[in-house]
Formats: C-alpha cells, sequence, structure tokens
C-alpha cells in the first residue's frame, strides 16, 4: 500500500528538482542575454517568468491557497509575518514583486542562489547600520516603481506568534510616501507543523517533508493599506496590529493600548 506514495513523492521531487534545475539556467544564462539584448525592456519578460516559476513550484507542491482581502494595486510596500521559505513562492506567485529576507536564506543550498538572482535583497537581523543601506535600497526600488515585500519580523516562527515588527524597514515609506498593506499568512491542516522553517532546519530535509504532504494549505489575508502620512513606528505597529487581528490571535493588554493609539495616529494621519 505504501508504494503509490512513495511513487507521487518521488515524482514530486523530480518534478522539483527540474524546476529549480531550469531557474539555474534561466539564472545564469537567460537572464543575461535578456538584459543585454533588450535593457530595461526586459524587466517585465523576466518579471513573468518568476512570477509563473514561483506557480509552478506552488502547484507542484500541492499549494493550496485561500486569499481574503486583495492587493492594493498602489501599494509600493507590503509587510508580512514570515513562517517559512515558501512563503516567498506563495506572494510571488500572486504578483510581481521584490523581497527583503533574513540573511541566511542567501547560504541556503539552491534557493539562496536562486533568491539572491532574482533581486532579494538580505537584511542582517541586529545590525542596524546594515538594516539602513537596506532601507534605503527599498527606498530606491520603490521610486523605480517596484513593489517590494518585506518581512519585518527580521526571522521566521513558528505562525503562533507575531514578533515586533522593526520599524526601520518601514522608512522607505517615509522617504518615498509609497502606500504600505499589510499581509498575514496562516498554514493550517497538517502544513501547520511542516511549514515553519525555524532554529535547526536545513532547506533541502525541509524540503522533502513538504513533499510528502498531500496538500499545504495557506490562507491569506491581504489588510486594508495605511493611510498617508503615518510614522515608521506607528506604521510598524500598526500593521502587526492588523496581522494579530487577521490571524484571530490574542492580543496583549500591552498591544490593545498600542492599537488604541495606533488607531488615533491613523486617523489624525489620514486627516492630516
Amino acid at each position: 500500500m505504501s508504494h503509490p506514495v512513495n511513487f507521487k513523492v518521488w515524482f514530486k521531487a523530480i518534478q522539483v528538482a527540474g524546476l529549480i534545475t531550469w531557474a539555474g539556467i534561466a539564472m545564469i544564462a537567460i537572464h543575461p542575454v535578456l538584459k543585454w539584448s533588450f535593457g530595461r525592456r526586459s524587466t517585465p519578460v523576466w518579471d513573468s517568468i518568476l512570477r509563473h516559476w514561483y506557480a509552478s513550484i506552488c502547484r507542484i507542491l500541492g499549494v493550496n491557497l485561500t486569499i481574503k482581502g486583495e492587493i492594493c494595486p498602489t501599494a509600493g510596500l507590503m509587510v508580512s509575518n514570515h513562517v517559512s521559505w515558501l512563503d516567498i513562492l506563495a506572494l510571488g506567485s500572486l504578483q510581481t514583486a521584490d523581497f527583503v529576507a533574513k540573511e541566511e536564506v542567501a547560504s541556503w543550498p539552491v534557493l539562496g542562489f536562486l533568491v539572491n538572482k532574482a533581486g532579494t535583497l538580505f537584511v542582517r537581523r541586529g545590525d542596524n547600520q546594515q538594516t539602513q543601506g537596506i532601507a534605503e535600497q527599498i527606498a530606491w526600488r520603490l521610486r523605480q516603481g517596484r513593489r517590494v515585500i518585506v518581512f519585518p519580523e527580521g526571522t521566521s516562527t513558528d505562525g503562533k506568534r507575531v514578533l515586533r515588527f522593526h520599524s526601520k524597514l518601514f522608512q522607505p515609506m517615509q522617504l518615498t510616501g509609497a502606500t504600505v498593506q499589510a499581509v498575514a499568512l496562516q498554514y493550517r491542516n497538517a502544513a501547520v507543523d511542516q511549514a515553519p522553517f525555524i532554529g535547526d532546519d536545513e532547506f533541502l530535509p525541509h524540503l522533502l517533508r513538504l513533499i510528502k504532504l498531500d496538500r499545504i494549505d495557506l490562507h491569506i489575508h491581504f489588510c486594508e493599506p495605511l493611510p498617508h502620512g503615518v510614522s515608521a513606528g506607528d506604521a510598524a505597529r500598526a500593521t502587526r496590529s492588523q496581522v494579530l487581528s487577521a490571524l484571530d490571535m490574542p492580543i496583549s493588554a500591552r498591544d490593545a493600548q498600542r492599537l488604541n493609539r495606533d488607531a488615533s495616529a491613523l486617523q489624525s494621519g489620514a486627516a492630516g
């Protein structure tokens, strides 16, 4: 009785390996040729290739997306809680965007190379000077009309909590006037325990665990975008509160006080 299951797992593994190999070839060979031949006009083509690749990996892994809310078309900066490397693929399959991920992602075998070549920015947790530099790079991309997705917790969690959002990563919003939209990610059913990429997890063993799942249920909630004129600190706290509310997580008394204060700040910002 176990043979059909094993065959299915191996077939999925072969498909994933094939797509990863194709992506590596595309990064090394196709992307430079496109850029050399068409310059900036190659960007939409490459964005389409990346989005298709993200969607293909998600489809093979059996990612089942349930989406609430809508992507704000004018949101240049999106911020999300962070559970797994799969977050990048799922969000990337829905829209064209650049990502800001923790520095450790760059060292992951295969995926680290691919997301690096795809233009991902890497932030070093606890390094304020480096984070400031990343914020300036985010601002530059926003000015170029790119959408940037940030995981402002600075690391991934088990999905059962949302860490503090680092306000420095919201500074590009103030520098460029970009609209900010929060996104809440929640894995469910079998994926609750298998999807989180935390602690001593290594990429390839973790990928194999996901391949063994029949499906990966992921709920994505696009929250209401923030009004303009909000400070980076208020935006960090407000978007975190939005994510907590979307995930139906308990809010501490301290967070509740902050939520009330942030609501007042947001109303003032909108009125201004």
